[in-house]
């Protein structure tokens, strides 16, 4: 045969080769979104069977955050404490606990990432045509902060604002610093921060979010929790360990009528929190 000839024929058993595998492929693809849609469905079965409606408009994809380990880092805490108060000394302290004082208030920090920052009046003052939000947001940023806002409310006289850190542009649940502003004179700056290095601990392993949602069912069952409807759910992280080491775990917050629980993507925990 001809080498041209040859040529052709082997040309034509290799599109035929490709033609098979990306029909193959196809098939796999559809089988595993079938899959899928029917797993979604019968959680969904189930929780509407536990007498729960799920009131999201699209179903969640799977959790996909590693798994990090943090390493605190205390070497800034001085720049938070100076960059709300200006010019700070520290004070006598321990491992465990740094104090900071200066003009314009002092500043307490503890080794579980918890700190405090009492204000003098007319150190951090809102600017004209700013409001708390913006205020506060200045502020943060100040403090290296990276945050969203969970809530702002009026207590005792006070403008009252809470934000949830953010790691990596995912809420760290167990993280939020609250600002407490009183005639437009920021009082006190307090919560929990997390500052450090992240190494990657892992990545596999997770739960689907169907996994997730009859987990949530069983946890609701087995603690005596009632609720009616699934309002929402966000992926994010808590955290655990008080030392200088800290593990990230992902979670699904998942936020009902009654109450807001969490969920461990690995092993399915069921915890409330809130």
């Amino acid at each position: 045969m001809e080498w041209s000839k040859l040529k052709n024929v082997i040309l034509l058993m290799l599109v035929l080769v490709n033609a098979a595998l990306l029909i193959l492929v196809g098939a796999q693809t559809r089988r595993a979104s079938r899959y899928t849609e029917e797993t979604r469905q019968a959680a969904l079965t189930v929780l509407e069977q536990g007498g729960i409606s799920f009131d999201l408009e699209d179903f969640p994809d799977d959790l996909s955050l590693p798994f990090l380990t943090v390493t605190r880092d205390r070497t800034g805490e001085s720049a938070v404490a100076s960059a709300l108060l200006g010019q700070v000394t520290q004070e006598e302290g321990s491992e465990v606990r740094s104090r900071y004082s200066g003009s314009g208030g002092t500043a307490e920090f503890s080794m579980n990432g918890s700190f405090s920052i009492a204000l003098e009046p007319g150190t951090w003052a809102l600017q004209a045509g700013e409001d708390y939000q913006q205020a506060s947001a200045d502020c943060l940023t100040a403090m290296g902060f990276s945050g969203l806002l969970e809530s702002q409310a009026v207590q005792d006289g006070e403008q009252v604002l809470t934000y949830r850190q953010q790691w990596d542009g995912y809420p760290l649940f167990s993280c939020q610093v609250t600002l407490h502003w009183s005639d437009g004179q920021l009082l006190l700056v307090e919560g929990q921060r997390l500052d450090g290095s992240a190494t990657l601990s892992s990545n596999t392993g997770l739960l689907s979010t169907s996994s997730i949602l009859i987990r949530f069912l069983a946890g609701l069952n087995e603690g005596g929790y009632v609720c009616s409807r699934i309002t929402d759910m966000t992926p994010g992280y808590l955290s655990s360990g008080l030392s200088r080491s800290v593990q990230l775990t992902p979670v699904w917050r998942i936020a009902t009528d009654t109450g807001v629980y969490y969920i461990n993507g690995l092993t399915g925990d069921f915890t409330s929190l809130e």
